[in-house]
Parts: C-alpha cells; sequence; structure tokens
C-alpha cells in the first residue's frame, strides 16, 4: 500500500504532480523550480510503481550529480521514504517497493543502448542533440508502460527557435500525447527576493537574457563575449598552478583552480557556492587542493577581487600568494579573449556561466561594451586570473607590482 505524502509544492507544481502525459515538458525560467518539481515527479512514479526500473540523466555526470541526483537524495530524505543508494553504480533503489533509479550521463550513448525502462527523466534537455533523445525514447519499453502509463519528461531552459525541441514539439504537427508546462520564477514562492530583482533588472540590462533567465521563453540569445574555449584536458600536464577568485555571500563565491601549458589556462576545479562565510569559504578551497594533491603555496599566484582586501588577507594568512585582481573590464575581457580558454566537466557552473556570459544591451536593443552583470562570478574569477597572468606581462606593458601582494 502506498503511504500517503503531503508534497510541500508550490500551487502551480502541486496541480501538475501525476501528470501521465506520455511527454511532459518542463520549460521555463531560472529559479522557477522546474527541476524540483521534475524531482518530485519522478518519486511520486517510484513509489507508485513497485520494481518500475526510472532512468534519470543528463548530458554530464557532473552536472547530473549537483542536479537531479542531488534533488531526488533530498526529496526521499525530507519526506522520510527509505531507500539504498550505490553511488559507484549510479542507482538509487526504495527499500518499500523495491522501484529503481538510474543515474546516467549521455555524453557516451553505450551506457544506455542496452536499458529497458519505464520512466525517463533528462534534466536540461536542450544541452543534448535529436539522436540522444530518439535513442532514450526507444529505451521507454518496461513493464509498467504497458500496464499503466510511461513518460518521457524534460527540464528545459528554452534557448533560441532554431532548437530541435523547439521545432519537434512547438512548431506543427507536434508530438501525439505531449503536455508542455511554462513554469516562472513568479511561480515560485521560496524564491529569494534578492534573485527576484536580479531577474527583473535583465528587462534593462539585455532583453535577450531576459527573455531566456526571466521569462524562460524561446527565444535567441546574443553577444556572447567568450566563444574560445572547450572542455579539452592539456596532453602535457601543466607548467604552473594558480587561481582566480570573486568574493560573495549572497551570490556565490567562486575559486578557479587553473593550470597553465603553452600558455593556455586550464580551469580544473571549482569552488562555487553560496552563503559561505570567509574562513568556510577558504576550508573548501583547502580542501578541493588537498584532493588535488596540492598547497596553497603550490600556486605561483592567486588573483582575487581588489573590493575585498580583508577577505584577500585572510587567503593571504593561509599560505596563499594574493594579489589584487585587475578592475578595468574591457582589460579582463580583452585579456580572456586571446586565449584558448579550456574547462574541466566536473566544473559545471564555469561552464554553466561562459555559455550566457553576454554583452549588456540599452533600452533601444544597441550593444553596449559592457557585460550584463548577472551569473558573472566564475568569469570574473578567471578574468582575475587570465589578466594577472599574461594581461600584465603580455599585454598591457607594465611590469608587476609584486610588493602589492599580501605576503603574511
Amino acid at each position: 500500500m502506498v503511504r500517503k505524502i503531503q508534497w510541500k509544492l508550490s500551487e502551480v507544481q502541486a496541480e501538475n504532480l501525476g501528470d501521465k502525459s506520455r511527454y511532459l515538458l518542463i520549460e521555463g525560467s531560472a529559479g522557477s523550480g522546474k527541476t524540483i518539481f521534475a524531482a518530485h515527479q519522478t518519486v511520486m512514479y517510484a513509489i507508485t510503481h513497485p520494481r518500475a526500473r526510472i532512468l534519470v540523466c543528463r548530458e554530464t555526470m557532473p552536472s547530473l550529480k549537483e542536479t537531479s541526483w542531488h534533488e531526488i537524495r533530498k526529496i526521499l530524505i525530507d519526506y522520510n521514504i527509505p531507500y539504498h543508494e550505490n553511488k559507484t553504480e549510479g542507482k538509487i533503489i526504495l527499500k518499500d517497493n523495491k522501484a529503481t533509479i538510474l543515474f546516467r550521463s549521455l555524453d557516451d550513448e553505450q551506457k544506455i543502448r542496452s536499458l529497458s525502462v519505464d520512466y525517463i527523466y533528462v534534466e536540461q534537455a536542450e544541452e543534448i542533440d535529436k539522436y540522444s533523445f530518439y535513442e532514450l525514447r526507444e529505451r521507454l519499453r518496461g513493464k509498467w508502460v504497458k500496464k499503466d502509463y510511461g513518460q518521457f519528461m524534460m527540464v528545459i531552459t528554452p534557448d533560441t527557435q532554431t532548437h530541435w525541441i523547439y521545432k519537434l514539439f512547438h512548431t506543427p504537427p507536434g508530438v501525439e500525447n505531449t503536455k508542455i508546462l511554462h513554469f516562472s520564477y513568479k511561480d515560485n514562492p521560496y524564491l529569494p527576493q534578492v534573485y527576484v530583482e536580479e531577474y527583473e533588472e535583465l528587462k534593462d540590462m539585455d532583453y535577450d537574457l531576459y527573455v531566456k533567465y526571466t521569462l524562460g521563453e524561446w527565444g535567441k540569445l546574443k553577444n556572447i563575449i567568450y566563444e574560445n574555449w572547450d572542455t579539452a584536458t592539456s596532453p602535457q600536464g601543466y607548467e604552473y598552478y594558480s587561481a582566480g577568485v570573486d568574493y560573495g555571500f549572497v551570490n556565490p563565491s567562486a575559486f578557479l583552480l587553473i593550470g597553465w601549458y603553452n600558455d593556455e589556462p586550464y580551469i580544473l576545479r571549482e569552488v562555487y557556492e553560496r552563503g559561505l562565510t570567509n574562513p568556510q569559504f577558504i576550508k573548501k578551497v583547502n580542501e578541493m587542493l588537498a584532493e588535488e594533491g596540492l598547497r596553497p603555496r603550490d600556486l605561483n599566484a592567486v588573483f582575487g577581487d581588489s573590493a575585498e582586501p580583508d577577505r584577500q588577507v585572510e587567503f593571504s594568512a593561509e599560505g596563499y600568494l594574493m594579489y589584487d585582481g585587475i578592475k578595468n573590464v574591457n582589460d579582463k575581457l580583452d585579456s580572456v579573449k586571446r586565449v584558448k580558454v579550456h574547462i574541466s566537466e566536473n566544473c559545471v557552473n564555469t561552464l554553466e556561466e561562459i555559455q550566457s556570459y553576454a554583452y549588456k544591451k540599452d533600452k533601444d536593443g544597441n550593444v553596449m561594451a559592457v557585460p550584463a552583470k548577472i551569473n558573472d562570478h566564475a568569469m570574473d574569477a578567471l578574468g582575475y586570473n587570465v589578466y594577472g597572468n599574461i594581461g600584465i606581462r603580455g599585454f598591457s606593458g607594465h611590469e608587476k607590482n609584486y610588493e602589492d601582494a599580501y605576503t603574511y
């Protein structure tokens, strides 16, 4: 017998929980609760379908672990639903009815090709191509698909109308038995006011970003600042290590560990988290470095936000060789644009930022020479580091003033 649960959801989430459409598209803005709803929908299917096999996936495993996997585990804990988790095999099994939730990345089709499942949930489906979609669709053939229903659910932050998802589901004839739900940040009563204000400010900063992040509608994101980047790793190791840091509290603090090879930066690891005091931030950075076999003194230099001198000093006291990062925005942008940036797939927040880091527009749609100030914390850390390493020596013609470094 299924235990009755009082779900803690917003009104729009509660209204749609349990929808049985063959295809369920969850589209909408940042902060709208799309992923939280999708995780609840997945757990609800699991607890109502004994021994069901459920597939939860995203393009890469690091991204999946930070989003859907994290939210599903949290729901099971919050609602006291007993489960067993095997992180190595990537699965959760509910103890009461033996339903299995499988977690897979989509960067290798072999990981899903032999599966037969009852339910599929794809997080950030706009990241995948249509061939992965068709391959996944063939996996939806478990026993519950015939006995009750199966569902293919996709969570989407809309991008351009040229995207295959828009063409397939939003243009005639569409796909039969499809329901499209649009979530707005306005539907999320738990969203902090500071985020609401940030999303609304986009309307006057850059309308394309406003359409994507605030309205959550299909449009076209233009004026991306950094395009010369990839997720490659260095074939020869690294000549030296350095870092960039941007401080926050309400906004995330961001620390990027960067290895340099042949005058190109490789972003290897990130610490990216809201609500950290500086001692907590430093502790997490120290732990991350230790995992990489590094100590603070193994970094040639760390370039941080000069607007936070006290926090710079605290990092220095831990053994980091700290320098004030360049504040000139154009100098930072020009330096980063002159190099090929490589980003580890583990750095999911940095990857997310660089793909939406765009120039601001005025009310008439004219492109301005300054970035829109949203989702730029890792980008600021990157700019401090790249300019600090090559801008001063390579492009500006000025010598680095080592006496400005915090050495105590």
